[in-house]
């Protein structure tokens, strides 16, 4: 009997576009289940596009917006619909739910529908969001830690849910309308197809993200210089005004055309797959437009963090600034928005010309000339996994050096495969293949002070290790004594204070303490031996992380003391590195 699976993502059209690669996975490891896509009514539309789905299910709470507004329905209706919209999903009995939706509802939905096997964002019984699988937890820890993470959200979510597809790559179907309602759009908008089309979307879900609309303009006067380029300005309705701003200094109006507001889904997106390239700020538009393989010029500021939500397939081209306080944090509302300035439209002119002319992004200038600005391009490596890559060569930081490293640590960490366990060698040439190296001695003494810390929280857990075998060994032999219990619990608080504070006090290490403290939140039950062999496996598992992250800082700067005695140039001359021991 085939498997039946219910997927639920009800957040934004680009979180759908970046799951299709989970439900493909799914598809793949469960080739006979029947598949079900439960959405939001906003995107109700384009998740006919995505493709292994069997059935959608459509959740229209927007409906009851304007019915409250005129009384013409009331709480209690809402209540009736949602009751009768959860009971016909419980009621097809679904064997795996897969939750990719962080909201309190949905953690509620959860708990009604009490569908045994699930994964993805979890409930308890009283309405609190679980995260059981390693990776979702991960995911829990990554917004406090976001310069340090290397993983985009697609592959967390496919390796949350166990299920790597042999396609990685996001994707969309083409709808055979697609094709007709872009050429009827064209043709009333004089679009020819020998036209080279540009897209622009210049819009996005916050404004603080935004390339600045004088910036548009800028490029779109370089970009027109060549009279085969048309530009298409793509958004909603609200962003008609935003796209004539763009639009109205510019010499050539004619070969400018504001499509804000003007097209539906099917014309979206046929225009977007004519585009040879979308510049774009970090939006769903973009999404639509890597599963369709046009070309991608991607904008990242404030929020708007490339290892997260950058385009997810190769050959993709993003700016970011490089300046201390970028990504923001979330939360954060930034009143001196200055990273949208550290990118110039002759700079992205430039670079599109450079693509247009050889077929690839690089860049020619003087590094020195762009100190704060990152611009890489993206590449799927030998494992199918999203890379980015620098194009500018920046001198290496000690925050760049604990990234290289986090990406194989966590795959061995949470992944318990061999095949992933670090090797210092190949973070040794990520390094000097992203940046330059030369003086990277200079960070040798902050490694060594981040390894004493390690040793530090490797002593705390060590303590936690022996309090919570106090603890299991004292309710094993019965005869509790709970004064003695609530002082070893006592003393327990007391470390995990420490290695909290450790934490915040050396952000490069921080991830290690807040998946720490991720995996204790998710602890369930009332059963205190339960939960005391759950704590003392993950004072294990941080004595573990503490212990290997420190083997990787003593490799690392054995062999920079090594080499770089015997020979200062090998960090600027080669890339091909020997490791003591090899």
């Amino acid at each position: 009997m085939s498997q039946k699976i219910l997927i639920m993502n009800m957040t934004r059209m680009g979180d759908l576009i970046q799951s299709t690669p989970v439900i493909s996975g799914l598809n793949e490891k469960y080739p006979e289940a029947r598949i079900t896509l439960l959405v939001t009514s906003d995107f109700s539309e384009f998740a006919a596009r995505i493709p292994h789905v069997d059935e959608i299910k459509v959740l229209n709470l927007r409906q009851f917006i304007d019915a409250f507004k005129d009384k013409t329905k009331n709480w209690v209706d809402l209540y009736h619909y949602f009751e009768e919209f959860l009971t016909d999903l419980k009621n097809q009995k679904f064997d795996f739910l897969v939750n990719l939706s962080h909201s309190k509802l949905s953690a509620f939905m959860i708990l009604y529908l009490k569908i045994k096997k699930h994964c993805g964002f979890g409930c308890n019984e009283v309405g609190d969001r679980l995260a059981n699988h390693p990776w979702m937890q991960y995911f829990g820890t990554e917004p406090f830690n976001r310069i340090y993470n290397p993983f985009n959200l697609v592959e967390i979510f496919t390796r949350s849910v166990d299920a790597l597809p042999e396609n990685k790559c996001v994707e969309i179907l083409s709808l055979s309308e697609d094709e007709k309602s872009a050429s009827d759009l064209m043709v009333r908008n004089n679009i020819q197809e020998e036209d080279f089309l540009i897209g622009i979307q210049a819009g996005s879900s916050l404004e603080n993200r935004r390339w600045p609309s004088r910036h548009f303009s800028e490029l779109l006067e370089l970009l027109l210089q060549d009279k085969k380029v048309k530009i298409l300005i793509f958004g909603v309705e609200s962003e008609f005004a935003l796209a004539e701003e763009i639009r109205l200094p510019v010499g050539n109006k004619a070969r400018v055309i504001n499509l804000a507001g003007k097209t539906n889904i099917s014309q979206l997106a046929g225009l977007v797959g004519k585009c040879r390239y979308l510049i774009t700020n970090d939006t769903g538009t973009m999404h639509i437009a890597a599963a369709l393989g046009t070309k991608i010029v991607g904008l990242f500021f404030a929020h708007a963090h490339p290892f997260e939500t950058g385009p997810y397939g190769p050959e993709h081209l993003i700016f970011q600034a490089r300046i201390p306080c970028a990504p923001c944090s979330y939360g954060v509302q930034c009143n001196n928005i200055i990273c949208v300035e550290k990118v110039s439209p002759q700079m992205v002119y430039s670079m599109i010309e450079e693509h247009r002319m050889h077929g690839d992004w690089s860049f020619h200038g003087d590094p020195g000339d762009h100190e704060e600005l990152n611009i890489v391009h993206t590449f799927m490596d030998e494992d199918q996994r999203l890379k980015l890559e620098p194009l500018i060569k920046h001198p290496v930081r000690i925050g760049d050096i604990f990234s290289t490293i986090y990406d194989p640590f966590w795959l061995a960490s949470l992944e318990k495969k061999s095949r992933y366990y670090c090797d210092v060698k190949n973070i040794l040439n990520t390094l000097m293949r992203n940046f330059d190296c030369r003086d990277i001695e200079t960070s040798l003494p902050m490694l060594a002070e981040k390894n004493t810390v390690l040793q530090d929280l490797k002593r705390e857990s060590e303590k936690g290790m022996r309090a919570t075998r106090e603890i299991v060994r004292a309710l094993s032999r019965g005869g509790i004594n709970l004064e003695a219990i609530r002082l070893i619990g006592n003393a327990i608080e007391r470390i995990d204070e420490e290695i909290d504070r450790t934490g915040n006090a050396h952000p490069e290490l921080k991830p290690i303490s807040d998946m720490f403290a991720k995996r204790k939140e998710n602890f369930q039950g009332d059963d205190t031996l339960a939960l005391a062999n759950a704590s003392l496996l993950n004072y294990k598992k941080l004595k573990q992380e503490s212990r290997r992250m420190g083997i990787l800082i003593e490799e690392l700067t054995g062999y920079l003391l090594k080499n770089l005695a015997e020979n200062p140039q090998i960090m600027h001359n080669s890339i091909s590195v020997a490791v003591p021991g090899e």
